[in-house]
């Protein structure tokens, strides 16, 4: 019996109560926005099981901007502290929708709690300079490679989960024992404090936490282990129980197209994301967030999962991902005043399949801009500013062009 099914056994009457204890502290990173337009008629209530990470703040914004209330919902926030308790939460019907890593939905699956992915939310970056999750270590520590993890205590905000994963499988493709490693279950805010103090050796964290640590502790970045299996490596989903998606269709679709447009409003305003974050972190590496699931990384990272011994047999992914989440995949687009590319796994893009794409743009040029068109998308950055930018498109047959106005290339979509 895995984790889970032992905690569901053990916690199913005090759950409740334990997810006030373990909120209270969280609130403050992921209050409820205020100021959104309000309907005239009642909303339906959809109480929300959530983590205290920048990751899920698109949601907080596009309460904000009412994309729920315009559809008749109203989101009730509760906070926990893994994906593990979340599927927990929801297994004991202490919450109709959770915001978890595909790790534990796809535990969750393989253990008889039938979960289903209800939409995408995000994945991770390319290298350890964009990536918003990483491991980190003392500015002063002996730690240097990935290799130097061997033997060391690495600290996870839950044991059978996201960061157990990909931390073993990240270490074994750099060609490190995974076994090596000691992990430690903490919450992500008690994280800094166990290296600082040497509880730890290193710890796993998404942001605000890794700013907070390379800024304010003078941490060190050790390993990206997401961009180490892949680019764009799929790591967030809202999930539902099957029978809680069967009873409300209409209000899952509701809530689908909801989060999807906050993902895409948070796309094109990293701004009033940073707005949302408590005072002194704005400056963190915004996750990239995409309203589509790359199942090929998805699939792999299933495997992995069986690999490290946290199931045992594989989910039935079409119903842990159902077709009402669309398939797609993340190109990446890079500019400078004298190139410009844009790829798909790390290779040159010549020919792709149509469908839905999410392009993410790291624009270095202060003079030209990344300019994307063919049928049906017109698309480009600011000639004047740097940064990087983040579209969701349809790509529709035919031929398409992407340039700086120096250099101009071309793809076809077939």
């Amino acid at each position: 019996m895995t984790s889970i099914s032992r905690r569901l056994r053990r916690r199913a009457g005090v759950l409740g109560l334990a997810t006030v204890a373990g909120t209270i502290a969280a609130l403050t990173l992921l209050a409820p926005a205020s100021g959104a337009p309000r309907r005239q008629h009642e909303n339906v209530t959809i109480t929300l099981d959530t983590l205290p990470i920048a990751n899920g703040l698109p949601l907080d914004l596009g309460i904000q901007k009412g994309f729920f209330d315009k559809r008749g919902i109203t989101i009730k926030k509760q906070t926990l502290q893994s994906g593990n308790d979340i599927v927990l939460a929801l297994a004991n019907h202490n919450g109709e929708i959770g915001y978890l890593g595909y790790v534990p939905a796809i535990i969750a699956r393989t253990q008889g709690i039938p979960l289903a992915v209800v939409a995408a939310s995000d994945v991770e970056g390319t290298n350890e300079a964009d990536n918003w999750q990483n491991i980190m270590v003392k500015g002063s520590s002996s730690i240097r490679t990935p290799a130097d993890l061997a033997g060391k205590t690495i600290a996870v905000n839950a044991l059978k989960g996201v960061g157990e994963v990909m931390i073993k499988a990240a270490l074994k493709k750099a060609g490190v024992n995974p076994d090596s490693v000691k992990l430690l279950a903490l919450p992500f805010p008690s994280m800094r404090s166990a290296l600082t103090n040497g509880q730890v050796d290193a710890f796993w964290a998404p942001e605000p936490f890794v700013s907070q640590a390379l800024n304010l502790d003078g941490d060190r970045i050790v390993m990206a282990p997401g961009p180490v299996l892949g680019r764009f490596w799929p790591i967030g989903c809202y999930g539902a129980l099957d029978d809680w998606i069967a009873k409300n269709p209409a209000l899952a679709a509701k809530f689908h197209a909801a989060i999807n447009e906050s993902l895409a409003y948070a796309q094109s305003h990293p701004d009033e994301i940073r707005a949302l974050l408590p005072a002194g972190t704005q400056n963190v590496r915004l996750p990239i967030w995409s309203p589509v699931v790359d199942r090929d990384k998805l699939v792999q990272l299933a495997k992995y999962t069986k690999e490290f011994g946290v199931i045992t047999t594989l989910p039935n992914f079409t119903r842990l991902v159902p077709s009402s989440v669309e398939s797609g995949k993340t190109l990446q687009g890079t500019l400078g005043s004298n190139f410009v590319t844009l790829r798909l796994d790390g290779r040159v893009v010549t020919r792709l399949t149509a469908g839905k794409y999410t392009v993410v743009v790291s624009d270095t040029s202060k003079t030209q801009s990344f300019r994307l068109k063919g049928p049906g998308v017109i698309k480009t950055t600011s000639a004047k500013g740097t940064g990087r930018s983040t579209w969701t498109l349809a790509f529709k047959k035919g031929r398409y062009t992407y340039s700086n106005g120096r250099v101009t290339r071309t793809f076809r979509v077939v």
